[in-house]
């Protein structure tokens, strides 16, 4: 079940982008529609959702930050977040998950 959540969570992002920066950085934030905004690992952790289905063992912290770090592409540490078990009646997997896609900000070099 540790790939279940991502799997579910990893979904296309729509190709609008909101002009403001996610994480304090310059670029692209998040696509419309992401209504947690930008997230690091660690306040995603903190969400109810992912809280609840730690409670009930649907995943763990090691899965949950495997699937962090496939969907963080550009290295910032965040990544835009959906609430998406509500748009699903909080049936099964969808109680305890949330969609994510990298926040597309580009990152400062040097």
């Amino acid at each position: 079940m540790l790939g279940v959540f991502f799997a579910v969570m990893v979904a296309a992002a729509a190709v609008t982008v909101s002009p403001a920066g996610a994480g304090g950085q310059a670029g692209y934030g998040c696509p419309v529609g992401f209504d947690l905004g930008g997230l690091t690992q660690e306040q995603g952790l903190a969400l109810p959702r992912i809280q609840a289905g730690l409670a009930a063992g649907v995943f763990d912290v090691a899965g949950l930050t495997a699937g962090f770090n496939k969907v963080e592409h550009n290295g910032d540490g965040v990544v835009c977040v959906k609430d998406v078990g509500a748009l699903n009646g909080g049936q099964a997997i969808w109680a305890f998950t949330y969609n994510i896609v990298d926040d597309n900000a580009s990152v400062p070099s040097g």
